[in-house]
């Protein structure tokens, strides 16, 4: 009479599971669109990502997604799948943590990539209210990793790419001064007295990070490690080694290059210093995760339990209605996308100039960026001469550093240090071509000037300010900026700049 009980009742369950299961998938469909919804913007954002990943990579991520989708399609059971959605604190608190954090943060820092995080994070999280909480809060360290990693791995230009080789070169300049080294770093060059060094794409780092996430997490799963605070502890050790050892790298092959004067040798060890500092950190990381416990077993799977009908209608309608009203919550204004308006900037009837064109790298760097609008001239003033280039921008991404244009313009920068140029100017003055000629630059917005391109990037990623002018100036014979005709042309072109930027036309 007992099997035949307990058979009837599987049996009662059986049939009230197949007759919620239309229900239980209209309403996980109707959570998930309704996330989506509030997130549309980051849905958007990685849509266009993806496309431009890298056949690899987009190998990696589709085989890895294959095995995931395989492995939850032949062990029902052991995932303890449910197509009705339970109400669970942990991830409904993480659904809607994520949701409002996606909006707090909009108004903090103009990143996309942060909402993609809480996006992708938020995503795991609505899968919490299908499998077992036991399984659910095993990946979730791996869920974090991949959220943080993917939105910032996937374009190297415009995510963590470039501002990690800016952060290489300043890392680089710091190490070098340690040394007593003289060196400036500017965007992702190392200028030196003895010539400039150049941190590159493959020396951001990024894909080291990349490959060394991927290695610790395959490791953990061929060694069957527990997802916990431990594991995380040793995944962000990882990171940070990964970062150091490319550091290092950097640091060596300028030492060797430019200090020891060794073009051949750092060439011939340009490669095998990444692979050692890549194995020796996997090595290294491979060791951390000995101290990590391994899983106590598989979860035992647990006699599937219907949650009331009422119940059940209730808490996912609650969810949907909930992330419907995040969408009703006010997001900041979208960033200025036109630039300055630079095209009829009135300049002091002082200065003569003539409008001339663009060079061949100046060409093509701004044509990739439409939110940026340029002027160049030649002009004198004063018995000055020389090019002036300005370039109004919107986004970072619309500016450089003019020594990158003046390298490939086939100049040499013989010096260059920062300099309060004016009492209002906070510049750069360079001594090009074995000190022949003189330049100067500087970043402007509508309140204050900069030398440092990181802080111009900062100023528009924590939404202070967003439309700078960059202006960069080649004098034709050398000069001394205290000049007082030097000083009297800086100080024009600077007034000059603040009344367009401050003007009521301006987007700022």
């Amino acid at each position: 009479m007992a099997v035949n009980a307990g058979s009837a009742s599987a049996d009662t369950v059986g049939g009230e599971l197949r007759q919620r299961f239309p229900q239980g998938i209209a309403w996980s469909a109707a959570i998930v669109l309704s996330w989506f919804y509030l997130n549309r913007a980051s849905v958007q954002w990685l849509w266009q990502a993806a496309q431009e990943l890298s056949l690899l990579n987009g190998l990696m991520l589709a085989a890895g997604g294959l095995v995931l989708l395989v492995q939850m399609l032949r062990q029902p059971s052991q995932w303890q799948l449910s197509p009705t959605p339970t109400l669970r604190v942990a991830p409904v608190a993480l659904i809607f943590g994520c949701g409002l954090g996606a909006i707090a943060t909009q108004w903090v820092l103009n990143l996309e990539q942060v909402p993609v995080v809480l996006l992708m994070l938020g995503t795991y999280s609505w899968l919490g209210l299908h499998i077992a909480p036991a399984i659910w809060r095993r990946g979730l360290a791996v869920a974090v990793a991949i959220a943080i990693l993917l939105p910032f791995s996937v374009q190297f230009t415009t995510g963590l790419g470039f501002p990690s080789r800016i952060l290489t070169a300043h890392a680089v300049e710091f190490l070098l001064h340690h040394f007593q080294i003289a060196a400036l770093s500017s965007e992702d060059i190392i200028v030196l007295d003895t010539g400039l060094a150049r941190v590159d794409l493959p020396c951001s780092g990024l894909k080291s990070l990349w490959t060394g996430t991927l290695f610790l997490l395959a490791a953990t799963g061929l060694e069957g490690r527990q997802i916990g605070l431990r594991w995380l502890l040793v995944c962000l050790a990882n990171i940070g080694l990964l970062i150091l050892a490319n550091i290092v790298r950097v640091f060596t092959l300028v030492g060797i290059l430019h200090v020891l004067g060794q073009p051949a040798l750092a060439e011939t060890l340009h490669l095998p210093l990444g692979v050692i500092g890549f194995v020796a950190v996997c090595a290294i990381a491979w060791g951390l995760l000995q101290w990590v416990p391994r899983n106590r077993g598989p979860v035992v799977p647990k006699p599937l339990t219907l949650q009331p009908s009422f119940q059940a209608k209730i808490a996912p309608a609650g969810i949907v209605l909930c992330l419907i009203a995040l969408t009703l919550l006010p997001r900041p204004g979208a960033i200025a996308s036109h630039p300055p308006d630079l095209a009829h900037v009135p300049l002091s009837a002082a200065i003569q100039t003539v409008s001339i064109p663009l060079n061949s790298y100046e060409q093509d760097f701004f044509a990739a960026h439409s939110n940026a609008s340029v002027q160049k001239q030649h002009f004198q003033f004063q018995g000055l001469s020389g090019d002036l280039l300005m370039v109004g921008s919107s986004s970072w991404q619309g500016h450089h550093a003019p020594e990158l244009c003046l390298i490939s313009s086939g100049f040499e920068v013989s010096h260059m240090e920062p300099r309060q140029l004016t009492p209002e100017i906070l510049g750069r003055w360079l001594m090009l071509n074995g000190d022949r000629q003189s330049a100067a630059y500087w970043f402007q917005s509508a309140h204050r000037t900069t030398d440092d391109y990181l802080t111009r990037i900062w100023a528009d990623v924590s939404r202070q300010e967003s439309s700078w002018v960059l202006v960069s100036i080649v004098f034709d014979h050398p000069e001394n900026a205290q000049q007082d005709n030097v000083q009297s042309f800086l100080q024009t072109v600077h007034e000059t700049i603040r009344e367009n930027l401050n003007s009521p036309s301006a987007d700022i």
